[in-house]
């Protein structure tokens, strides 16, 4: 079944995909945004090529010229769409799902995602069926081939990313891409900030190895590797490039967590005067811990990567990012971006002058737990009838419900799912027995 939600569309290729259905989703894409100039890239999964003509033959049939990046992570396409001013991007990938699956992700000319309202507009779109004339003189396209390597130098030029001093420390580096869009552009930045780089999983032929997703619990041959090899710090992100999870120096996956709030560890130690970040509901408080120590400001969006940029827009937040491994630094640009995190975090490095393994060991340790409930209708039942279930100190519903004690500085957060029929359930605690028990009451009042 093919799943449309605020990030596109995805779903199982043999299933789902045909050249009519991606020349029908292109047209209402062309007719929403105007676009008649495209940067698009794929995510290394062994049907992106083939998807990726079928986009670029409806492109151009409308008369749409085309800039191909070919093999590119999301951010990449997110970088070249704004820097140089296309109608829009396209980025062939379904992210974290298994390689049998593969999707499109829809780029507005600033480089940031359709909103959610876009969103609905463009399929509002494609299920009536819109019509668009073929082009008297058909587009154009071209060959992209150096959005690596301006994606690079745009990361060296944030403030909070030193390249000279990381480059004096000659870190020692192993980098997991899961074969996908990450496999080039990562070891060169790495390379190029100094590193001596080992690689696994960088083939970019979308072969999965392991779960896409940047778990710790498939990190063990990332794990074993850093151990081998005596490297300081080990990095992986999933398909597309986007997010990023790390293996410490002990050979430990500490958890996409902590990628975000080591990144804002990097950037708040730089600044002066008080500023606002932004991440969202299910974020650990890793994040806002770092962020409260700084004096700075920290405010929490709705799920997913628009809701925080949408945010940070609102605010003239510098920084924000997601608890999944995606950090978003508004100077490169405004998406989740793995080469940013990897210089923010070397940067880091740099900076302390500590192990990742001592860094972590300094900070509160917490236990989240992400569970889900799946209901064959999820409008069987209402979530606001959950309200009085817990005598807590807050209770958010900006997504769903989220319910806080302060001071003992653990949160539960409920929401219905927009593209599957599951309600997720998050919850943090000091404590695993504290975080369980959170949600597996929750889940027995339903």
């Amino acid at each position: 079944m093919l799943i449309r939600s605020a990030s596109g569309l995805r779903g199982i290729v043999k299933d789902d995909f045909s050249p009519a259905m991606i020349d029908q989703y292109i047209a209402s894409f062309i007719s929403n945004q105007n676009i008649t100039s495209c940067v698009i890239g794929r995510d290394g999964r062994p049907s992106g090529k083939e998807i990726s003509q079928w986009v670029i033959d409806a492109l151009t049939k409308y008369g749409v010229n085309v800039d191909n990046c070919d093999l590119a992570t999301t951010p990449t396409i997110q970088l070249m769409t704004e820097k140089d001013k296309y109608d829009g991007g396209i980025v062939i990938t379904a992210s974290h799902n298994p390689t049998e699956y593969n999707g499109l992700k829809f780029l507005q000319k600033n480089g940031t995602f359709l909103s959610p309202d876009q969103c609905n507009t463009l399929f509002l779109s494609v299920d009536s069926e819109i019509v668009l004339n073929k082009a008297e003189v058909i587009g154009k396209v071209s060959a992209y081939s150096s959005g690596n390597e301006e994606h690079i130098a745009k990361v060296f030029s944030a403030k909070c990313i030193q390249s000279d001093a990381i480059r004096s420390k000659k870190f020692k580096v192993v980098i997991d891409a899961v074969n996908g869009g990450g496999s080039t552009i990562l070891p060169q930045l790495c390379k190029d900030l100094g590193c001596d780089i080992t690689t696994i999983n960088c083939n970019g032929d979308g072969n999965f190895t392991r779960v896409a997703e940047p778990l710790s619990s498939s990190l063990n041959d990332l794990e074993k590797k850093v151990v081998e090899v005596g490297a300081d710090i080990g990095f992986a992100t999933d398909p597309d490039g986007d997010r990023l999870s790390i293996v410490s120096n002990k050979g430990v996956a500490i958890g996409e967590e902590y990628t975000l709030a080591l990144a804002t560890m990097n950037y708040c130690s730089g600044i002066d005067g008080k500023e606002v970040l932004v991440t969202n509901l299910s974020t650990s408080q890793l994040t806002e811990d770092v962020v409260n120590a700084s004096n700075n400001v920290l405010l929490r969006s709705k799920i997913g990567e628009a809701n925080v940029v949408e945010l940070m827009e609102k605010n003239n937040a510098n920084m924000g990012g997601e608890g999944n491994g995606g950090v978003i630094l508004r100077e490169v640009h405004l998406g989740r971006d793995s080469a940013v995190a990897i210089g923010m975090i070397l940067n880091l490095l740099t900076n302390i002058d500590k192990s990742i393994n001592e860094i972590v060991a300094e900070m509160t340790s917490y236990h989240l737990i992400k569970d889900k409930i799946e209901f064959a209708d999820n409008n069987s039942f209402s979530i606001d009838t959950l309200a009085t279930v817990f005598n807590c100190d807050e209770i958010n519903r900006l997504d769903g419900i989220k319910f806080i004690w302060k001071k003992e500085r653990k949160w539960v957060h409920i929401r219905k799912s927009n593209t599957e029929p599951i309600v997720r359930v998050f919850a943090e605690a000091e404590t695993q027995e504290d975080a369980i028990e959170l949600v597996n009451y929750l889940k027995n009042s339903l």
